[in-house]
């Protein structure tokens, strides 16, 4: 109020549109840090010099939550195309060939090596046979039913996040990986160039059905929700944000990622990848590129919600209870300790050099 109101009165409109928390000097509870929320200003007639606001304020600084792109989402996004690139790279390599005129002794020993993989990775393929007489004679009959076959089983699974360690889903993707680019090099090329093209064919399409079953895997992989830069929430807690879950029997992990072992399954898997495409069409390789950079961004995303490592070597022998809640003030994560070094027993880890994580 006064007879140089408007001056007073625009200050505090800018004040008010300042982003961010500010000083409010209050009559009864003196100076407090808020936010500035809704404001309504007006003018009477009869009130010259006078400007009246109604103000609301939120104590404290008000946050609002970043934008982030679902990388899992985009990841799970790639399997519909590259599902169906697939399917025509193997139709259009196996149209030339008449399978009526080959000797199924002599397309096993070509195929054999492939198949077998098929078996021992691709657990879906057993459906259309227990063993490699089974799936030799569902390609025989029909090689676009046998492609179709494995490939819906592999993408119409059920599939649930196993936890990071070794006996999860996580690691397992990473040796399923590693066996692909191999695959190629472990079968002789037969004399026949029919026989030939079908080994080509069918070692391109276990090849990328190991793949879409590697990454359809990996997008079940969640981002931990970090509440700070050195204290990542539980993963049980960030897991329920994501809607998903981590069982182990009947208890649930809590153990956050670790970064190394992620950037490690990440590098392991794009590795794969470009491999596969480096000897595929044009067209294939495309849509292999564009499954591995959603790859790389969503594991790298889960690297950097996860904990790094650190060496750590004990003065003595002692439990591992007791130095987990030395080292996390939690005892109950002394089977991560156990489990990344390979302690024999857990009652006595050795004062040696361990790895254990940084937070």
């Amino acid at each position: 109020a006064g007879d140089d109101c408007l001056a007073p009165r625009d200050r505090l409109l800018a004040a008010l549109d300042t982003p961010g928390a500010g000083e409010l000097v209050h009559p009864w509870f003196g100076r407090l840090t808020v936010t500035a929320g809704e404001c309504e200003l007006s003018h009477a007639r009869n009130e010259l010099g006078m400007a009246r606001f109604n103000l609301v304020f939120i104590d404290g600084m008000l946050e609002f939550p970043a934008q982030s792109p679902n990388t899992r989402r985009a990841l799970a996004a790639q399997a519909p195309s590259l599902l169906g690139s697939i399917k025509e790279r193997f139709n259009t390599a196996m149209a030339p060939v008449d399978l009526a005129r080959q000797r199924a002794s002599v397309v096993r020993s070509a195929v054999s090596g492939a198949l077998g993989f098929a078996l021992k990775f691709l657990s879906p393929g057993t459906a259309l046979g227990s063993d490699i007489s089974g799936l030799l004679s569902s390609l025989m009959n029909g090689p676009g039913a046998f492609a179709d076959s494995l490939l819906s089983g592999i993408s119409g699974l059920e599939r649930s996040f196993s936890g990071y360690g070794s006996s999860g889903s996580f690691s397992g993707s990473a040796a399923k990986a590693a066996a692909v680019s191999s695959l190629p090099a472990s079968a002789p090329v037969p004399a026949d160039p029919e026989v030939a093209t079908i080994q080509r064919a069918v070692i391109a399409l276990v090849q990328d059905a190991a793949l879409l079953d590697v990454l359809l895997d990996m997008a079940e992989v969640p981002v931990a929700i970090s509440q700070g830069v050195n204290a990542p929430a539980a993963v049980d807690v960030q897991l329920a944000q994501q809607g998903a879950t981590v069982a182990v029997g009947s208890e649930v992990e809590t153990v956050v990622p670790v970064a190394d072992d992620v950037l490690a399954v990440r590098d392991s898997i794009s590795e794969a990848l470009w491999s596969v495409a480096g000897e595929s069409p044009p067209e294939h390789f495309g849509t292999l590129s564009e499954a591995r950079v959603a790859l790389d961004r969503h594991l790298t995303e889960v690297a950097r919600s996860g904990v790094g490592l650190r060496g750590y070597a004990p003065a003595e022998t002692v439990s591992a209870l007791v130095l987990a809640h030395a080292l996390y003030g939690d005892a109950l994560r002394s089977g991560e300790i156990v489990a990344r070094n390979r302690v024999r027993h857990p009652g006595f880890v050795p004062a040696t050099e361990l790895q254990v994580a940084k937070t």
